[in-house]
């Protein structure tokens, strides 16, 4: 099994507005999406999250990225995140969140050796 194109890079931030400000207003990178707890920017084929460091999207709570507003993950494209759960037990690797379905998208979250968050999602087009 491979992964497809990465997907979007996960940025979580702790100030929204002047990471929004930064991303939009000064690099230019379009939003294509914005709820009050992420915003996401086009930025060539692939999608930059701004992510606030605080805040879940629902009741799972605060994403597993660790301490502070440094905390990033790395989402990849897969047509089937529950096939990926079943390989990546088999092979001994970390799962954070099982499969799950989220506004979205369907997802599931592995840990890589450094315990980062690593997405595996079958997202939902804004756009």
């Amino acid at each position: 099994m491979n992964v497809g194109e990465l997907e979007s890079i996960l940025l979580f931030v702790s100030d929204l507005t002047a990471a929004r400000s930064f991303y939009f207003e000064l690099l230019g990178l379009p939003i294509i999406f914005e709820d009050g707890i992420v915003v996401v920017l086009r930025a060539g084929s692939g999608r930059v999250v701004l992510h606030r460091i605080d805040m879940g999207h629902d009741e799972r709570g605060i994403f597993p990225v660790g301490e502070g507003a440094t905390g990033v993950a790395v989402r990849f494209h897969v047509d089937d995140p529950h096939a990926w759960e079943s390989e990546v037990n088999r092979k001994g690797f970390a799962i954070l969140w099982k499969t799950q379905e989220a506004s979205w998208g369907r997802f599931v979250v592995i840990g890589d050796p450094d315990g980062r968050p690593v997405v595996l999602a079958r997202m939902k087009r804004f756009s």
